[in-house]
């Protein structure tokens, strides 16, 4: 019997991480399948661009893995008050790394994407479209993972569901909104569903902010204190 209620345990905590590391996947499949029905030129540039910004995402979805293996450190040692300056340390280090990032979709892409679409004029000119709006959803992404890595390190996934949750079901609402025109939205094509998926992770991560604010569990991590910004700490998390 206890043997059972480790297993329940075990997935309890698992397959909600599972899902929130899979958010990514699900906006992109969700894209490819509604732009499949607007073109076939629209369905190969999600193909490309829908996998460059998934590495995009995976770069900081991997540093955050080091600020959830502290996190959980500093738990399994009884000092659940350093658990927010860890993840504050964390969190400045995603937001300066998403503007990176942001900088180089929005102005490296036109250049770098040539090297793969040089023969695809057309396939070249949609991913631009689509990256364009796309690229601000880094900062929501990479915040994003940051909290997911807080919760997970302090073993309390059940938000990090409910967060992909809602993520997938705005984004296939707007997906379909904006790449159609419907509801009285502007059909932007392309255009429209990098714009929905970037409103979505921002909808998901302010849900997740919401929920943090009024959860009183997280108050022994002293969450909401901000710290001084600690690069030795910056520097442990890229090692691990």
């Amino acid at each position: 019997m206890l043997l059972d209620l480790s297993y329940r345990q075990i997935w309890k905590i698992s397959a909600p991480i599972m899902l929130g590391s899979a958010a990514q996947n699900v906006i992109a499949l969700s894209d490819a399948v509604l732009l499949y029905h607007k073109g076939e030129v629209e369905f190969a540039a999600m193909g490309f661009v829908g996998v460059f910004y998934i590495t995009i995402a995976a770069i900081g979805f991997a540093f955050s893995r080091g600020g959830q293996i502290m996190i959980a450190r500093r738990m399994g040692e009884g000092k659940p008050g350093a658990v927010g300056h860890t993840f504050h340390t964390m969190l400045i280090f995603e937001l300066a790394l998403a503007a990176i990032m942001w900088a180089f979709m929005r102005f490296g892409t036109e250049w770098f994407f040539q090297f793969f679409l040089e023969h695809s004029p057309e396939v070249y000119k949609k991913s631009l479209e689509y990256i364009h709006y796309r690229s601000y959803g880094v900062f929501f992404s990479y915040g994003g993972v940051a909290l997911i890595a807080l919760y997970t390190g302090i073993a309390r996934p059940g938000i990090i569901l409910a967060s992909t949750l809602l993520l997938a079901v705005v984004n296939l609402v707007l997906n379909y909104a904006l790449i159609f025109g419907k509801f009285g939205l502007p059909e932007m094509g392309i255009g429209g569903s990098g714009l929905a998926s970037s409103i979505a992770e921002g909808v998901a991560f302010v849900g997740f902010v919401t929920y943090m604010i009024f959860d009183k569990k997280n108050r022994e991590q002293r969450i909401f204190k901000m710290p001084k910004p600690d690069w030795p700490m910056t520097k442990q998390q890229l090692r691990i």
